[in-house]
């Protein structure tokens, strides 16, 4: 599978983030160096520690799904058990928005939007609950630019307009268990997928996201992307589910 994704390294110090951007692709394969073969596996950890992985700017919708984690041959259970899978990943938002109020024309309004979701499948089938939103941000400002010229016994005219531009780059990290179960008495192949939404509104239009040169930052932009991940799955016997 191919996937066209910017590769982000990131630095926050002091509330700034230096951003270069390149061209690249991030799949990560898990190692099949085990003291023990996989029929014996009860549990199963796999890690990434590239940098961040972008998805594409697209200005409104979730990007293609991207694979983080592909493992054919992972864990087996037991007759009835189950698995449980715990993601934990780093990620890393930074929203850009661009107001304009013309004068004496009311509010300007201008909004973007950043989020990450993932989930896990298990031969294909999704592991409970789904898709889990890892980490959003809804970023929205207003502008009214309202002027008057009073001069006595002369009517003038006040025109012009005011441009208000603002850009926040953050990085954390999250962890989310996911359940499947119970299961055949088989190995059992592990998939993790991730997409990234990228939204950007002006006056409540969805419009290409735009970008600019902020602060030195020249890469000022609405953008969602993923770090360091790492994958526990465990086998899970004499469970319970509600």
């Amino acid at each position: 599978m191919k996937n066209i994704c910017t590769t982000v390294v990131s630095s926050l110090q002091s509330r700034k983030a230096r951003v270069i951007a390149v061209t690249g692709v991030t799949v990560l394969m898990a190692s099949g160096a085990f003291a023990q073969s996989t029929a014996s596996n009860k549990a199963f950890f796999a890690k990434e520690t590239a940098g961040v992985t972008f998805a594409p700017v697209s200005g409104a919708g979730y990007s293609a799904p991207i694979v983080l984690v592909s493992v054919p041959a992972a864990v087996k259970t037991s007759n009835g058990g189950a698995v449980s899978a715990t993601l934990s990943m780093e990620s890393l938002l930074s929203t850009y928005n661009l107001t304009t109020a013309i004068v004496n024309s009311g509010k300007s309004s201008s909004s973007s939007r950043a989020a990450i979701k993932a989930w896990i499948e298990v031969d294909g089938v999704a592991m409970d609950p789904g898709e889990v939103v890892f980490n959003d941000r809804l970023q929205a400002t207003g502008l009214t630019l309202n002027l008057t010229c009073a001069v006595p016994g002369t009517t003038c005219t006040v025109d012009g307009d005011l441009t208000l531009e603002l850009f926040q780059a953050t990085k954390s990290a999250q962890s989310f268990t996911f359940f499947l179960g119970p299961l055949s008495p088989i190995v059992h192949s592990v998939v993790v997928k991730a997409q990234a939404l990228i939204e950007c509104r002006a006056n409540g239009v969805v419009i290409a996201c735009p970008s600019s040169t902020l602060d030195g930052y020249a890469n000022a932009s609405t953008q969602a992307g993923i770090g360091k991940a790492t994958l526990m799955i465990e086998e899970q016997q004499n469970w319970g589910k509600q």
